[in-house]
């Protein structure tokens, strides 16, 4: 086999002036792909933050679609000892005297008391009734206390009764409790013997005792007796809640509400605040640095100006009121700069807040037509699953796919390169060289020719 090696007969390096003419050939295009890729990476890494930044201020004005952070109440109790409460955004500012005469109480029955607990009561069934409702166990002749008190409570049909086992000086007994209080909660109970009379003896008629009487509430709010099934009173005054847990006719709690424009104005800040987040995250995006003289990945994308331009439309757009009238941001001291930030004026907010809270709710919580409502949808259609930013990162994953397949193509197309100069340059090499023997040789006969002088 012939061996041969580059630049033998030339004396060229010929694989150094091949990989200096692919070189040449190869940078420019190497820098385009290198820079199309940087740009692609760094728009890939701006939408993540837009997203981000939209999906913030998204959750942002969630909270006030539904009006609750918009119209809030502040409730103070004056004594904790027998009642707490609070108010929603219905409740009408006030003062209100409450003294509880009785909280409500559960129905608690027992049977008779047993030496052994373990010990088996006898066979037949348990028929339970509470509240208009009903359902039954079986009881085997095996089944101790324990045993019956798990069928009582994993009954699927069971209608609001726990059984308990209590140990005492007197022996063990099942207790059986209703689930809630009040008087219409009451537990009816028939014990029924399918052999002997152990059932009928421990839970029959007679040997059963009441060891809690079902109670309603009564409390009296200014005077006015208020009756409950439960010790959690709603609306007796509208929009309260009340929760009982002692009582005491002679004392009186002093229950108050009051219109909670701090809480409100809190989250009108935030709202505030969360916009302006956006805003800046999206300036700094879609910047020019002159000094510097680079754009920011997004600078002058269609998506970033649409964005822009949507956010300041619902932003100064006006929203219907109960009063045939319309209200806007400005109305309630929010105003845009020149910038397109927000910001809060005090004394007007306070204003709107004390005169008209109905108003402020509206602007932003009436349905469809309110600024967080739209604001939301507006996140939502670029945030969203199937939106318009997972819509130009597909496009932004297709332009690296189809980049990845042109580098490819590229670098097969420099090996053919490779490949072709070598052998060019090889044939060459071998061409010189055969040039180079027979230039030698003829030089070798001329000086053997007769008369020849040979220079020293």
């Amino acid at each position: 086999m012939a061996i041969s090696a580059t630049g033998m007969g030339s004396g060229l390096d010929i694989s150094n002036i091949v990989k200096v003419l692919v070189d040449a050939e190869k940078a420019p295009k190497e820098a385009m792909f290198n820079k199309t890729e940087d740009s692609i990476k760094a728009k890939v890494s701006a939408m993540g933050t837009l997203k981000s930044a939209l999906s913030t201020f998204q959750d942002a004005v969630k909270k006030l679609q539904t009006g609750d952070a918009l119209n809030q109440r502040k409730i103070s109790v004056s004594t904790d000892a027998y009642l707490s409460a609070k108010a929603e955004k219905t409740a009408q500012a006030g003062s209100y005297g409450i003294k509880v005469e009785q909280v409500a109480t559960n129905h608690k029955i027992a049977g008779t008391n047993v030496a052994d607990a373990t010990q088996p009561v006898g066979e037949g069934s348990l028929a339970f009734g509470v509240n208009g409702k009903s359902f039954s166990v079986d009881i085997a002749a095996t089944d101790s206390l324990a045993e019956i008190a798990k069928k009582v409570n994993e009954a699927s049909d069971n209608v609001g009764v726990t059984a308990t086992v209590i140990t005492s000086d007197a022996g063990s007994r099942l207790v059986f409790s209703a689930n809630k209080t009040g008087e219409d909660n009451q537990i009816s109970l028939t014990a029924t013997n399918t052999s002997g009379s152990g059932v009928t003896d421990m839970f029959g008629s007679g040997n059963t005792s009441t060891l809690q009487d079902a109670k309603n509430a009564v409390l009296y709010i200014d005077g006015q007796k208020v009756t409950s099934q439960s010790n959690e009173v709603k609306n007796a005054i509208t929009g309260v809640t009340l929760n009982l847990t002692n009582a005491d006719v002679a004392k009186t709690t002093t229950v108050k509400i009051e219109q909670d424009n701090e809480a409100v104005k809190t989250n009108v800040q935030a709202f505030v605040d969360a916009y302006n987040s956006l805003v800046t995250t999206i300036d700094k995006m879609s910047s020019y640095d002159k000094d510097k003289k680079t754009a920011a990945a997004l600078q002058g994308d269609s998506m970033i100006r649409s964005i822009e331009s949507q956010l300041r439309s619902v932003a100064s757009g006006r929203v219907p009121t109960a009063d045939g009238g319309s209200i806007a941001l400005y109305d309630i001291g929010i105003k845009a700069d020149r910038y397109g930030k927000l910001s809060v004026d005090d004394t007007k907010l306070n204003k709107a807040l004390t005169e008209d809270m109905s108003s402020v709710e509206a602007l932003f919580a009436t349905p469809d037509k309110g600024l967080a409502n739209r604001f939301n949808d507006l996140a939502n259609s670029y945030v969203k699953s199937s939106g318009l930013i997972a819509d130009r990162q597909s496009s932004y994953t297709t332009q690296q796919s189809r980049l990845a397949d042109q580098r490819a193509a590229f670098t097969l197309k420099m090996d053919q390169l490779t490949a072709r100069l070598t052998k060019q340059f090889n044939a060459m090499d071998l061409v010189v060289g055969k040039l180079n023997q027979q230039s030698s040789g003829l030089v070798d006969r001329l000086n053997s020719l007769p008369g020849a002088v040979k220079k020293s």
